[in-house]
């Protein structure tokens, strides 16, 4: 059962099951919607409000990166 926990502008914070994903807008110039599955700790910090859901992004995007995945294409 899916379920929208949150939403920022284009940043949805939502749980399937037991899982976390975080679906947002990634592109810089044009519209590149990612679906990423994050940590409960990530999940609740997203949850506390805009400015956790931009900290939020930024420890994703940085963990992607690290893992040699390009956080600003579509998946």
């Amino acid at each position: 059962m899916k379920n929208k926990l949150f939403q920022f502008n284009d940043l949805e914070i939502w749980q399937e099951g037991d899982r976390y994903f975080a679906v947002y807008d990634a592109g810089g110039h044009q519209v590149a919607m990612r679906k990423d599955e994050i940590s409960k700790d990530e999940t609740d910090l997203a949850c506390t409000g805009n400015e956790g859901a931009i900290k939020m992004l930024f420890i994703l995007q940085k963990r992607l990166i690290a893992a040699g995945v390009n956080p600003y294409s579509t998946t």
